[in-house]
């Protein structure tokens, strides 16, 4: 049974990519990891390059390639980058954990596997509460396609674990195409691919945070600061994969994301911090989002 941990990343996102392979060592987990490179300047840190493989788009068969630029003419809303996570199912693993860089291992990954038995995907997050708001812009139109019960198969696409099925394939080819047909109703988006492919496919599905199984909540806003986080794993019984900052670019000054400077030293983390504290007094990061908005606004 080949096992392994997929992540993509390039030269922006390798300070939180390093954090993450840190904390995944660090949690004893001994997978191989891989990387496929997002695009754009090439990820540099020595520690990344030690401890995991690095791949391009280039690496890949013909028949990956063509699956990958078929998936971004349909997923309109998510950057090429993200979308290289489905090259994970032309690799020769059997069983494989997806991750994005804004995560935080909390337990050994290793572990995780023993909890997927049969299942085609397992997963830890709320996102089943949420009624598709974050992957839908038409979340009735789910309901009135797929049931009342639609919403139980809901993940967070930025960790899962996959065990590896011939079928696979074919249900996120079949799930891409639901989506270019009822274009009004899903973000155009990897989330929403991976929750209609389980969906229209059939996969049997495991959520460790749904009740039962009670893992805490890995959404990194829903813990103040890191003795809430301790509170809420002592509550619930350590049990928790990772800490998801989903929903906003972490810099690392709000007291949650301060295990994102878990692999540096005290004085490069104070440099740091010294760093964003001045960017935000200077406004710098207010200017940098309202210069996106108009960038959006004029591209529409």
């Amino acid at each position: 049974m080949k096992r392994g941990i997929l992540l993509v990343a390039n030269y922006i996102s390798q300070d939180m990519c390093a954090n993450l392979i840190y904390s995944i060592r660090e949690s004893g987990c001994k997978l191989p990891i891989r990387i496929i490179h997002f695009g754009g300047k090439k990820i540099e840190n020595e520690y990344i390059l030690k401890e995991a493989e690095l791949l391009f788009f280039e690496n890949f068969p013909a028949e990956a390639k063509e699956f990958i630029l078929e998936l971004k003419a349909i997923l309109t809303d998510c950057p090429i980058g993200f979308i290289y996570r489905f090259l994970a199912w032309y690799m020769d693993w059997d069983q494989f954990i997806y991750s994005d860089n804004d995560i935080v291992a909390i337990s050994n990954w290793e572990n995780l596997f023993e909890y997927i038995e049969d299942n085609d995907i397992l997963h830890a997050d709320c996102e089943y509460q949420l009624h598709g708001k974050y992957s839908y812009r038409k979340s009735e139109g789910m309901v009135e396609h797929f049931g009342e019960n639609v919403f139980d198969k809901a993940l967070n696409a930025g960790h899962f674990l996959i065990n590896k099925k011939d079928k696979q394939l074919a249900d996120l080819k079949a799930a891409s195409l639901w989506m270019k047909s009822h274009a009004d109703i899903p973000i155009m988006h990897d989330q929403a691919l991976v929750h209609i492919a389980s969906v229209v496919g059939g996969w049997s599905d495991k959520n460790l945070c749904k009740p039962g199984s009670d893992w805490v909540n890995p959404a990194a806003t829903r813990h103040k600061n890191t003795l809430s986080l301790i509170q809420s794993l002592s509550r619930q019984g350590g049990k928790m994969s990772h800490l998801h900052y989903a929903g906003w670019t972490p810099k690392g000054d709000r007291s949650i994301e301060e295990i994102l400077y878990s692999n540096v030293d005290d004085a490069q983390r104070i440099q740091q911090l010294t760093t964003v504290g001045i960017k935000k007094m200077l406004f710098y990061y207010k200017y940098k989002r309202a210069v996106k908005a108009l960038k959006r606004k004029m591209r529409k």
